[in-house]
């Protein structure tokens, strides 16, 4: 009782934070308090309850390492006139009105080269919002477009280290996972399409598409050099370098542009990583402007304070007393209904995508008769649900940096469909159990691994589970390392 009191005055806290105004980072500290307070009630020394946040703190350090390097790259890439450069060549190939759906493929594609929506909406989101605000075009719909792109790779694309810790705690494996994922989500991915289509007049607005050219000319040197960083992006992700080492190779090249190409003085070059980019031409400055390790800060300090959840959670049992409240839900409805509620709760209040997978994970257990069904539902749950959670650090993360409004939440509508349209699946098969043999069933990502009338994983098909076992790495491959590296670098 005490526990769902807990969780319930969290929730609240943070929805009147929100109608009233009140900073995130302050709602999450007071947060923080409620959750040391419940500690210290449960008997545990302050020391203890000290230590149990900290050790939150600590699995996230290479997170917070991340975010100085992304603040950094932006930086660099405004001065080395690399997003200046891409923005006057994506403006002659998108009117006001094909902005919104190119913005979110242009972000799927880089978000499933990358395995990162960090590292898609960095790049192209930042370039992508640099037109939409040149073009006055809506900023809302717009970053909604931009946050839905930046999660289809972080859901299914193979390099995803998200992708990679759901095949890891379920003891999966990931390219089967990734097939049945873009199956799964192939009509949620063409129905986003034509909505922002159908949005695109919309978000326009009265603005035209301008010729960039002229403007930025006249400050950066806009050869085709400009354009190596993003290129490096491209190539070393597709070759499967690590993305935090990608980028710092990116931000490298940055720099030498600036101070070869730009003929920047270096001396500068530490204000610029660390302020932001500073144009002195007032005519560009809105569109150039900004980056800098200073420009994360705020998130920074969020994420700082949502990771001391997770360790409070583990060191105090503060949701253990849900497991057994999470199976009744499977048993009385579907098993996705179950784990769809646990990953809305731990999305809300654990801020976080990875802890809300691994809490989630926790909680849901038993709730499906496969570990491959399991698998399914958190990258159909958990692994989105924080894109739209304001208050996640997956969310007020990408929105900081790509300098898009907190409105685009609403429109981000692929994280919200796949849910829905997997919610509607597991409706249907619950009321039809042989659905799951079905041919309709294989194209929608389905075999009978997902059939609930199975009594254990071991009554599933023995081809399909041959096939999981014969795709990509074992589990002590690529998957194995995966919570660690997650850990260490969230570059989901």
């Amino acid at each position: 009782m005490a526990e769902s009191l807990i969780l319930i005055a969290f929730a609240t806290m943070l929805v009147a934070g929100i109608v009233m105004g009140i900073p995130l980072l302050f709602t999450l500290i007071a947060g923080l308090v409620l959750f040391c307070g419940y500690g210290l009630a449960r008997g545990h020394k302050p020391r203890a309850v000290a230590g149990m946040a900290l050790e939150g703190v600590r699995t996230i350090g290479g997170v917070l390492l991340f975010f100085v390097i992304i603040g950094a790259l932006t930086a660099s890439w405004r001065a080395a006139g690399t997003i200046p450069s891409i923005t006057c060549w994506s403006a002659e190939v998108v009117s006001p009105e094909t902005l919104v759906v190119v913005s979110f493929l242009l972000c799927a594609f880089m978000s499933m080269v990358t395995g990162s929506s960090y590292a898609a909406s960095a790049t192209v989101g930042v370039i992508c919002i640099t037109i939409a605000t040149a073009m006055k075009a809506n900023a809302a719909i717009v970053g909604g477009a931009i946050l839905a792109g930046a999660f289809v790779g972080d859901r299914c694309s193979p390099l995803s280290s998200a992708a990679a810790l759901v095949a890891t705690i379920t003891r999966t494996q990931v390219f089967d996972n990734v097939r049945r994922m873009v199956r799964t989500a192939a009509i949620p991915f063409a129905i986003s399409c034509a909505a922002y289509v159908a949005l695109g007049p919309m978000a326009a607005g009265s603005g035209m598409a301008p010729s960039f050219t002229g403007s930025f000319a006249a400050s950066f040197d806009l050869s085709w050099v400009t354009i190596i960083p993003i290129a490096i992006i491209l190539v070393l992700s597709i070759a499967k370098v690590r993305v935090r080492t990608t980028m710092l190779v990116s931000l490298a090249a940055a720099l030498a542009i600036c101070v070869t190409i730009q003929h920047i003085n270096p001396l500068d070059l530490p204000g610029i990583l660390v302020f932001g980019y500073q144009s002195p031409n007032l005519a560009i400055a809105r569109m150039v402007n900004g980056g800098g390790i200073l420009s994360m800060a705020e998130i920074i300090a969020i994420v700082g304070v949502a990771a001391t959840y997770s360790g409070l959670f583990s060191g105090t049992g503060l949701l253990v007393g849900l497991h057994e409240y999470v199976t009744r839900i499977a048993r009385r409805s579907t098993p996705f209904i179950s784990v769809l509620a646990t990953s809305i709760a731990t999305c809300t209040v654990a801020c976080d995508q990875v802890v809300a997978i691994m809490l989630t994970r926790q909680l849901c257990d038993e709730v499906e008769r496969s570990d491959s069904a399991l698998a399914l539902d958190l990258e159909n749950s958990a692994a989105i649900i924080s894109s739209i959670v304001p208050w996640s650090t997956s969310c007020i993360g990408i929105i900081a940096f790509v300098g898009m409004p907190m409105e685009s939440v609403a429109f981000n509508f692929l994280t919200m469909l796949i849910p829905l349209w997997t919610l509607a699946i597991s409706v249907y098969q619950h009321r039809h159990p042989g659905f799951s043999q079905t041919r309709a069933a294989r194209a929608l990502g389905l075999d009978t691994r997902d059939d609930a009338r199975l009594s254990s994983p071991a009554d599933a098909d023995p081809d399909a589970d041959a096939d999981a076992t014969s795709d990509g790495p074992d589990a002590s491959g690529t998957a194995a390392g995966a919570p660690a590296e997650k850990s260490r670098a969230l570059v989901a």
